[in-house]
Formats: C-alpha cells, structure tokens, sequence
C-alpha cells in the first residue's frame, strides 16, 4: 500500500470507520514507514484535543444570533458612506481618463516638435558637411560634380 493512498485513510482509521481488511493493511504498513507513523502521531493529537469540546454544548440561539450580527454589520453601512465609496472610484476613473488625454496631446505636441527639429536639420545638412562651400568652384570642375552627385543632380 502507498503512502499517499495510507495518509488519506488515516482520520477514519482513527475514527474507527474502516473495514477489518483497510485496517489490517494500514497497521502492516504503519510497521514498516516512519513517515506514516508520524502523520498518524499528528493526527492522534489533534483527535486528543478536539475530543475535549464534545462535551461542550454552545448556548441556546448561539447559531442564530451570528447570522443575526452579520446581517446587521451588512445593513449598518451609512448611505453617506457608499456614495463617498462611489464617489472615490468615480473621481479615480476621471483622473485616469484626464491623465490619459494630457499625455497624449503632450507626446504629439512633443512629436511634431522632434519631427520639425529633423527636418529643418535635414536642410541644413549641406551646409554641415561644409557642402556649401563648394558651389564656388567653376562649372564642370571635379568639386562641381561632386556637388552634383550630392544634391541628387546630374551634371552628365
């Protein structure tokens, strides 16, 4: 018999609702396993002490008036109480919702404002690469095809 299979028997082993053949193997294998024996041990214990409250006996209504109470603690929330509770969740969907709208008219704004600075860089990358300064040399010089070839010209 497996442990596992042993250790989920073994409330009702204690409790005396097993047939004579389940007990008969618990009892060869709790022989032969010490991990079994120990969980047994536990179990023992706490049948020990529980078996102190049979005795007791909970006051008469005891049942009643608990549900009783908790059906009073549900009631005696104030109305105040749950609007200021609807109210808080209906100003953090707001905040949510406005925080959203700012953040994305700032990343267009700050978008066109990088996709601007790009293009105006763009232009002025000739003059970067000192590309301006050679519009000066003569017609068909090596400089003038080159500034040619650069600016997307064709100087054949």
């Amino acid at each position: 018999m497996k442990c596992s299979h042993v250790k989920r028997k073994l409330s009702a082993y204690l409790d005396g609702e097993l047939s004579i053949a389940e007990k008969k193997e618990i009892e060869s294998h709790l022989q032969q396993c010490r991990g079994c024996q120990e969980e047994l041990t536990a179990f023992s214990s706490v049948t020990d002490a529980l078996s102190i409250l049979e005795g007791m006996e909970p006051p008469p209504y005891f049942t009643t008036r608990v549900r009783q109470g908790i059906r009073d603690e549900a009631r005696s929330i104030p109305f105040l109480e749950r609007i200021r509770s609807i109210a808080i969740s209906i100003a953090t969907a707001t905040a949510v919702v406005v925080s959203l709208l700012i953040g994305n008219q700032f990343g267009r704004t700050l978008y066109q404002s990088v996709a601007a600075t790009a293009v105006s860089e763009a232009a002025e990358a000739p003059d970067v690469f000192g590309l301006g300064t050679l519009e000066e040399f003569p017609d068909g010089s090596l400089s003038d095809i080159y500034n040619e070839l650069v600016a997307g010209g064709n100087s054949g």
